[in-house]
C-alpha cells in the first residue's frame, strides 16, 4: 500500500462485525444481568430473530471471549444457556 492510501475501516468493519452481534452486546449492557436466546428473542421482535439464530451469534461471542456461560438450566429437555459480557482483563 503506497503511503498516500489508507486502509478503508468503514469498509471492513460492516463485514466483519454482524449488527445482531452488535445489538446483543448492547442488550446485555442495557439489562445489564444474563440473558439466554430466549430472552433476547423477547427484547427483540420475536418474528425477526428466531432462538436458533439467536444461539449462533451467542456461541460465536463466546468463541471471541466477548461473552460467556454464566448459568444453565433444563428448559423443556434442553439446557438453556444465560450469557453475560465477559470482565475486560486487567
Amino acid at each position: 500500500m503506497k503511503e498516500d492510501q489508507r486502509f478503508d475501516w468503514s469498509a471492513l468493519v460492516p463485514q466483519v462485525v454482524h449488527p445482531l452481534k452488535v445489538a446483543i452486546v448492547e442488550a446485555l449492557l442495557w439489562i445489564d444481568q444474563p440473558l439466554s436466546a430466549s430472552d433476547l428473542t423477547k427484547l427483540f421482535d420475536n418474528s425477526r430473530y428466531g432462538v436458533a439464530r439467536l444461539s449462533y451469534h451467542l456461541v460465536k461471542l463466546a468463541d471471541i471471549r466477548a461473552v460467556e456461560v454464566v448459568v444453565t438450566r433444563e428448559a423443556r429437555g434442553a439446557t438453556e444457556k444465560f450469557y453475560f459480557l465477559t470482565p475486560p482483563l486487567k
